[in-house]
């Protein structure tokens, strides 16, 4: 029995461990806590070989937690970036992309983050409608990281 609690602190610690490492070069909004969302196929094929993306959400602010990162990065607005886009409900569906390291692109970018709100678990889609799941009214932190050699490189 106290190998079990004992291995499963290890397994904790070596995940927080290597959560702190690949987040490494971007500083966290204060008091964001960290969220990990239910593991799914579709989560895992949508990020590219040697690519982490790391949640935290926070009850902050969209604006304020977008002023905190705009000090940090540049705004990057990808052509795919729909802006003015709103929920089935209504609601407006907010985001900006910050690069972290000088990059002009997310294509080349090895350390960017996107700042959203509300919070969007899934997106599937019934004929040409999406169709939201999980919505959270939060703003959301979506910090992308990648290793050398994964992506193209300028």
């Amino acid at each position: 029995m106290n190998y079990l609690k004992f291995a499963a602190a290890a397994s904790l610690l070596v995940l927080a461990m290597a959560t702190a490492v690949s987040a490494q070069d971007v500083q966290i909004y204060p008091g964001a806590k960290q969220f990990t969302p239910p593991a799914s196929e579709k989560a895992m094929q949508a990020m590219p070989p040697g690519a982490t993306e790391t949640i935290y959400f926070t009850h902050d602010s969209y604006s304020k937690v977008v002023a905190f990162y705009r000090s940090l990065g540049k705004v990057r607005t990808p052509p795919w970036l729909k802006k003015g886009a709103t929920l089935p409900s209504g609601q407006p569906l907010k985001e900006t992309i910050f690069i972290f390291d000088g990059s002009t692109t997310l294509t080349f970018s090895k350390s960017w983050a996107k700042i959203q709100k509300p919070y969007v678990g899934a997106i599937d889609l019934e004929g040409s409608t999406p169709d939201y799941h999980d919505v959270r009214d939060v703003t959301a932190i979506f910090i992308i990281q990648k290793k050398p050699g994964e992506w193209p490189e300028k």
